[in-house]
Order: C-alpha cells, then structure tokens, then sequence
C-alpha cells in the first residue's frame, strides 16, 4: 500500500492534545473530510483516527485519538503525518500525485536522458522545483510555464523543452 505524506506536526496547540499541522496539500478543506491519518513509526504505518479536524490561515488543527494532552501532543512535534493512496484526495483529469513522479526519467524532445527526478520542492506561492540527478550531476528547474511538455508516470518519464530548459536550469 503506498503512502503520501499530508503534513508535518509542528507543535502541541493547546492542552488538550490537539495539534498544529503544516499541511502539504493545496486544499485544506480536505482535512475536516479525514477519519484516520497514518503515523510512521520505523517502516510500518500506524493508523490514527482523527477525532476533529479544523483549519485556520494555512495551517491545520487536528486532534488524534490516543493524544490526550499536550505532553502527548508534543511527542508528536516534527512527525509527518500520512494518508494511504485509498484515501487521498481524488485527481483532476491529467493530474498526478507527487509520489508517481518521483524516480521518472527526465528527456527532452528528441528522447536524450537527462536524468531522474529525485524531489519537487513546492515553494509557497511559486512554482514547484524540480531536483534532478543525471550523468553530468545534478540540476535544479521550476515546472515554469512551457519548460514540462508531458508528465507520462505510466511511461515512466517526463519530457522537457530543451530550449526553454536551459533558460532557467540551475547546475549543482
């Protein structure tokens, strides 16, 4: 079963174990919809029922059933919490999650491997930034309007415009 990271805890709010949430979602409203989230605890998943959920500004509220307090809660701090592929929230037509980027071959046009994306970055209010390892190292460049021609998971490989790549590529 595959997991997707929702949020990072950032710290106890409150004294009755509830928690504050960076979220790592465009749609926050998604979080009053969750039953359960996932918390990793070495290679398996333990999951969490979410008992109320709430959002303000950026940020997301949750109070997960076993954290009673705040010392509980603040064990938490700096965990990320994960949802499982079942229960992430549905794709627009022609979009893709993250997690089936990550690892795809990057080509230009004309088919020459570049390399594999290892992280997208997503940047406050930006573009997201892809990080890429390849034969001639590593390299750095933002999903900028006409820079990504086709994202192909099932294919295994996103294919770039050359030209309009080396505008705004940065080389490690």
């Amino acid at each position: 079963m595959d997991y997707f990271e929702l949020g990072q805890v950032l710290k106890p709010q409150g004294i009755r174990g509830e928690i504050k949430l960076r979220p790592y979602t465009d749609d926050l409203e998604r979080f009053g919809a969750l039953s359960h989230v996932f918390l990793k605890n070495g290679k398996n998943y333990e999951k969490r029922e979410v008992q109320s959920a709430r959002v303000y500004k950026e940020f997301a509220f949750l109070k997960l059933a076993g954290v009673e307090d705040r010392n509980a809660a603040e064990l938490l701090r700096g965990k990320k919490l994960y949802i499982d592929r079942e229960n992430a929230a549905p794709l627009e037509d022609g979009a893709c999650y993250i997690a089936d980027l990550i690892d795809l071959r990057i080509l230009d046009e004309q088919g020459n491997e570049l390399g594999k994306l290892q992280e997208i970055m997503q940047i406050a209010g930006g573009v997201d930034v892809y990080r890429v390892s390849g034969p001639r190292g590593g390299m750095m460049f933002p999903a900028a309007p006409g820079v990504i021609l086709k994202k192909s998971p099932e294919e295994g490989k996103i294919v770039v415009d050359a030209a309009r790549l080396a505008e705004v590529v940065l080389y490690d």
